[in-house]
């Protein structure tokens, strides 16, 4: 199956922009990780909208699969019926087919479409638990694989399909040759889980071989074979090729692994939002930021006061410098308030990780001079205060005033009065949970409360 997606549908002389369609004909993921609900976040990450047809329904969580409810074939027709009676289809794929009868419709149906169509022979779910029938593996064999754009296996998944088992690269090569050999134009047999230090997914097409190694994640991850599988259908849709829709698929995929998150007692969910969402939040935490700066400015210039100080705010579950963004605060004359960035102030960076770490609420923050007018307002307002200084650090916690004393509490309070000595300035550390509560403690700390 091939063809480039088409642009625009013409109407007389109008041209009227599509968004770009590709289809998942796939199982229903309840706990929403894997399946239909994963395609659709993968498809749009990429800018393409996915149509579905569903096949089954599955009552599953991060832990098991209870139950499996699969749709008549006819049912699963006549949603594909529906979508492409309707809509220009640029790519496709199946993942969960579950039995002969649904796959042996779906090839039927979907015989003389013209679009690419990845297959991901799913039949084992990241918790581990069997999603289909015994007499899928022929089906897929005999009438999916011949359709078949991209094959996307795993090994175990391989391994059914070849009938042995695949234990090293020349395994691999000689099983991606025999897939193709059953009618996929191409094969992507992803390596998770060989028994190496490093994850190498081989990509034969062609006649050609390209392996793709990754450092090996220790964690297992609930939804990744859909997700990827999704990304290279999404990259067909947009008319790339073979070679560069598994390049830029396995980029994403690395990026959705990496923002695996955990919602239940079982295996984290794989995120192809995640560097969306990443970049929203980013975008959001430099501007709430910038906003409680430009107040803070007000203030310091009603105050007359010469003073530059820097207040940060950390993206939620910060691991790392680059997830604190910081904007420095000044009189107007002297510059006013700064673009804001992430990462570029180390003793905000370490005060926000040790304040997270302790409590994830706990994300905002800043550093203002001690002077003893601000000591005396701090203690005589609701706000909660620690001391620190110099000879009271234990030696064996290392940072800022504020980091060591965090780590020393074991709590984040709203203010840490770090009296200074031992090469460190003194200081006043505010906490808070966000920028505009942060301004209230501020404007305490400043004498304005």
């Amino acid at each position: 199956m091939g063809g480039m997606p088409e642009a625009g549908v013409y109407i007389g002389q109008v041209i009227f922009c599509c968004m770009l369609v590709a289809l998942t004909i796939a199982g229903s993921d309840s706990i929403g990780g894997a399946g239909i609900q994963a395609d659709i976040r993968a498809m749009a990450s990429q800018g393409v909208h996915a149509a579905v047809a569903l096949t089954a329904v599955t009552a599953q969580n991060t832990t098991r699969v209870s139950g499996i409810f699969p749709l008549p074939a006819e049912e699963v027709v006549a949603q594909l019926d529906a979508v492409l009676e309707d809509v220009h289809v640029s790519a496709a794929k199946t993942g969960m087919l579950f039995s002969a009868g649904i796959a042996s419709a779906v090839a039927d149906r979907l015989d003389g479409e013209k679009f690419p169509l990845v297959v991901d022979p799913v039949m084992v779910a990241g918790v581990g638990d069997a999603l289909n029938r015994d007499d899928l593996i022929g089906a897929l064999r005999d009438r999916i694989l011949p359709m078949a754009t991209m094959l996307t296996p795993n090994v175990p998944e391989a391994e059914a399909l070849v009938g042995y088992r695949i234990d090293d690269q020349t395994d691999v090569r000689r099983a991606c040759r025999e897939l193709a050999g059953m009618g996929a134009e191409a094969v992507l047999l992803k390596g998770g889980h060989m028994e190496t230090n490093d994850c190498t997914d081989t990509l034969f097409h062609d006649g050609k071989f390209l392996s793709m190694s990754f450092p090996r994640v220790n964690v297992r991850g609930h939804g990744g074979g859909c997700i990827l599988s999704s990304y290279l259908a999404a990259n067909l849709a947009k008319g790339h090729g073979i070679w560069e829709s598994a390049l830029m698929a396995r980029t994403a995929i690395d990026e959705s692994i990496s923002a695996r998150y955990v919602i239940g007692r079982g295996v984290p969910l794989v995120e192809p939002l995640g560097a969306k969402l990443r970049d929203a939040q980013r975008y959001e935490v430099l501007s709430r930021l910038r906003n409680t700066a430009l107040k803070v400015e007000s203030a310091l210039e009603r105050l007359s006061s010469p003073e530059t100080l820097e207040i940060y705010f950390a993206l939620p579950g910060a691991e790392s410098a680059k997830d604190v963004g910081s904007v420095a605060v000044m009189p107007s004359e002297k510059g006013g308030v700064g673009c804001g960035s992430f990462g570029a102030s180390e003793a905000s960076n370490r005060s926000a990780l040790a304040a997270v770490c302790l409590d994830g609420r706990m994300r905002a923050g800043a550093k203002v001079r001690l002077t003893d007018e601000r000591a005396r307002a701090i203690r005589a307002s609701d706000l909660t205060s620690r001391v620190v200084r110099a000879g009271r650090r234990p030696p064996s916690v290392a940072g800022t005033g504020a980091e060591s004393a965090l780590v020393h509490l074991g709590f984040v309070p709203d203010v840490v009065i770090d009296r200074g000595g031992g090469g460190r300035e003194a200081a006043v550390w505010l906490f808070a949970r966000t920028p505009e509560e942060l301004l209230g403690k501020l404007m305490v700390a400043l004498g304005r409360g």
